[in-house]
């Protein structure tokens, strides 16, 4: 009888340990394995070898656990069953939920150390390894449950920020990388309407002034009409020309081949598009190639770091985009060019300062807003006597 009850406990303790290697198997961390293989630990080499092929170690385990069941039931189960009564019960029991459990919190520790045994192990079971394999494919095909979503890893970045892992900026720009992918050229561009195109045809002395005025450093340059565009021509070159004497010759003479994209370009797209042309500005089309605006580079990296906004950005008469949806435009921007801008209808021929101040009938609260005509006007900076710059939200 001691044979059979040592017999019985062999099995107990092959099963706990199965279970707790089992365990290990599902929490162990991918992402840990590979940061310690790359540090050059061989235990972490073959965890990860043998956890990026899950079928295979888990149809391993399906045949030891099946072996171990059937020939402990077939050896000890009825009279285990007779000599333990209920507290035989409470062992079985407990050489399941213990070690998994076990497995589980220590998987990092455990996993390693059984990595290598349960290779070897499943080069041996190969064959049936195989036909389990061939039976389960139609059920296994596609992406592999080990493999870590987009989504996921957003979560990880959202807990990780929480935690105090990650510094929140850095949670945030991690956010914004995964949505380079759904923002397009269009989406992110300067309308036509609000965008400087220069005439090629036109020698420097015509447009001295405008160079000198410019609110920008890089211009579109035409011929003929603005759909027709020979180039990109920048600030300095032009002033350089100017103040060596070249005021006779013509702006075309300076453009630099344009960057042409269309409005469904992705962000992410367009910012490798940006690094190997090693150009600053583009110029967005329609499908019928109608050019309907210009992108810069500017323009894809506030998607990541936010709004990147200097005194420039909110002068006079200029709208700063910000989505399609939201602009920025200083107090003195005519209602008009917003209702350009959103294709909106506010009727008022003042500016976005003498509309706001007659709405609210007094000086606003700075963040203080109004919703008017499918438009949110949010007063970002207040000066003593006007609205000096707003955010503008079409919703």
């Amino acid at each position: 009888m001691s044979s059979l009850i040592l017999l019985a406990l062999g099995v107990v303790v092959l099963s706990g340990i199965l279970s707790m290697v089992e365990a290990s198997l599902f929490s162990y961390p991918i992402t840990k394995a590979r940061l310690a293989a790359q540090k050059g630990s061989k235990a972490a080499k073959i965890a990860l070898e043998v956890r990026e092929k899950p079928f295979r170690t888990i149809a391993t385990f399906v045949i030891l656990s099946t072996t171990v069941s059937t020939v402990g039931s077939v050896l000890v189960g009825s009279y285990a069953a007779s000599i333990f009564s209920s507290r035989g019960v409470g062992i079985f029991s407990a050489s399941e939920i213990l070690p998994k459990n076990i497995g589980e919190r220590w998987s990092y520790i455990v996993f390693p150390i059984a990595a290598v045994p349960l290779r070897w192990l499943s080069i041996f079971l190969g064959p049936f390894v195989k036909i389990f394999e061939i039976i389960a494919k139609p059920v296994t095909t596609g992406a592999s449950p080990f493999m870590t979503s987009e989504e996921e890893i957003a979560l990880l970045t959202r807990v990780g920020a929480s935690e105090g892992t990650i510094k929140p900026q850095e949670a945030e720009m991690i956010q914004r990388v995964f949505k380079l992918n759904d923002i397009t050229a269009g989406d992110m561009m300067t309308p036509k309407l609000f965008a400087d195109f220069i005439d090629g045809s036109k020698a420097l002395k015509e447009i001295s002034g405008f160079i000198k005025s410019a609110k920008h450093s890089r211009f579109p340059v035409y011929e003929g009409d603005t759909n027709n565009i020979v180039g990109i021509v920048h600030q300095r070159d032009l002033f350089s020309e100017v103040i060596a004497g070249g005021l006779d010759k013509k702006v075309s003479e300076y453009a630099r081949e344009a960057m042409i994209v269309p409005e469904s370009r992705l962000a992410d797209d367009l910012l490798r598009d940006f690094q190997e042309k090693r150009s600053h500005l583009a110029v967005v089309v329609s499908d019928y190639g109608n050019v309907v605006g210009v992108v810069g580079l500017e323009d894809v990296l506030e998607e990541l770091v936010g709004e990147i906004i200097d005194e420039k950005d909110v002068a006079p008469e200029l709208i700063k985009r910000v989505s399609k949806s939201e602009i920025i435009a200083h107090g003195q921007t005519r209602i008009a060019q917003v209702n350009h801008f959103f294709n909106t209808e506010v009727k008022s021929h003042k500016t976005v300062n003498g509309f706001l101040l007659e709405k609210f009938g007094k000086i606003p609260e700075k963040n203080e807003k109004l919703e008017i005509a499918g438009l949110v006007f949010h007063a970002e900076e207040v000066g003593p006597r006007q609205i000096d710059r707003v955010r503008i939200v079409k919703i």
